[in-house]
């Protein structure tokens, strides 16, 4: 029976595409990205050198992907589109499989492919105009396959996660971590250095023939300012609802930023929040896989994993209504009474955005207190879903749940 849920959840969510797309039932002003994709992939097809000729703010896969999208016999929205339905249904399986090879119980599987298949209402259409549900995709069946012991399959998909946009590096220490138990050093240093080889890979064309514009790509992500949605933007625009302190709203970089020192400073320090956070995540993973027997080693793993995701997302300088995607693949499949409550979180997590984005977002760039309290409803919740998701022993698989843990993580599982 638990095998067929996958298949169930992704038949569901081309049901639920269908309905939702046709039925228009987000009838909200849409903001989309399809037009830039276009527009790219035209000037590819038309003999464009990537990064030289024309910016593009993502690594080569991106570049492949919208360009591919041109080349369906549909006009370029519907191939797009149709794209990412296909990512959707990928993303279901994985997490079903995924969930599946953690051993959480029929119900966990069920739930967690439900969310999955019900995305388009929980977060809106728009996730048809942006790719990140190629990378929830690409994640989903990362962890499946680390659960499971296939490290070349792991590190092969993060590596094509990391090609598509550069944020699942963040991944890699874990990672490292996971393989080096299972398999030791070597291998797992190996398989590190295999996967940034092939993302160097990708890029080495373009770097042969414009270093500074492949640099560009790079320096667009160091520059960008405190985007007006990050949680560090929410505290700003917090105080600016409750006590009237000035705030200037500015354009650039593809989105709506908060600028001057304040948020200057506050970009600054999300960036180290990051990086410490990265740090403690691994430090608690470390420290309690010490103790930890094979069988829940996975669990802390994974939330390890799912952790480091939503930190990232939440205390960037940087917090896209896409970005809730990226949570999907990892926030869904926790083992334990922490697990269930960071799936819950995760759900109220797509709500909360979809009751401003896109419906509401230019009132809160106006600055207008109803979506500024959105927002922060939101950011906070971000915070909860890091607190329910973050590593702990008690979020170990239960006896019941042990079996196909301890099968798939046994010599050759």
């Amino acid at each position: 029976m638990s095998r067929r849920l996958g298949t169930t959840a992704a038949a569901a969510a081309v049901v639920v595409w269908l309905i939702v797309s046709g039925l228009d039932l987000d009838p909200r002003p849409q903001l989309t990205d399809i037009p830039v994709y276009e527009d790219v992939a035209r000037a590819v097809t038309g003999g464009a050198v990537p990064y030289r000729d024309l910016p593009f703010e993502y690594p080569p896969l991106a570049l492949g992907l919208v360009t591919f999208a041109r080349l369906l016999p549909l006009p370029y929205a519907s191939a797009f589109s149709l794209l990412m339905l296909v990512a959707l249904c990928a993303t279901a399986l994985g997490v079903v499989a995924a969930a599946r090879a953690l051993g959480l119980a029929p119900w966990r599987q069920a739930a967690a492919g439900a969310v999955v298949a019900l995305l388009p209402l929980l977060l809106g259409t728009f996730v048809a105009a942006r790719f990140d549900l190629v990378l929830a995709a690409l994640l989903a069946w990362t962890a499946w396959a680390a659960v499971t012991g296939r490290w070349r399959t792991a590190w092969a998909l993060l590596a094509l996660a990391v090609a598509l946009k550069l944020v699942p590096l963040v991944l890699a220490p874990l990672l490292v971590m996971w393989h080096r138990r299972s398999r030791g050093s070597a291998p797992a240093v190996g398989s590190l250095a295999a996967a940034l080889a092939g993302v160097a890979a990708t890029l080495l064309p373009f770097l042969v023939l414009s270093p500074g514009g492949v640099w560009r790509m790079f320096e667009y992500h160091i520059d960008r300012p405190l985007q007006i949605e990050s949680s560090g933007s929410a505290y700003l625009l917090g105080l600016h609802a409750l006590t009237g302190n000035p705030l200037r709203v500015s354009t650039s970089f593809g989105s709506q930023n908060l600028v001057g020192t304040g948020p200057d400073v506050i970009a600054a320090i999300s960036a180290a929040l990051v990086v410490l956070g990265i740090a403690a995540v691994c430090l608690t993973v470390a420290l309690l896989a010490r103790n930890a027997r094979p069988v829940d080693v996975a669990g802390l793993m994974v939330a390890g994993l799912a952790t480091t995701i939503a930190l990232t997302v939440t205390a960037g300088k940087v917090l896209s209504p896409q970005f809730m995607m990226w949570l999907l693949p990892l926030t869904l499949v926790l083992p334990g009474r922490f697990g269930v409550r960071a799936l819950a979180a995760t759900v109220c997590v797509l709500v909360a955005t979809h009751l401003y984005f896109p419906g509401r977002y230019w009132d809160l760039v106006a600055l207008e207190t109803g979506p500024i309290a959105l927002l922060v409803l939101r950011d906070a919740l971000l915070v909860t879903l890091v607190a329910f998701a973050w590593p702990r022993a008690a979020a170990r698989t239960t006896r019941e749940e042990r079996a196909p843990v301890a099968a798939a993580t046994a010599p050759g599982g």
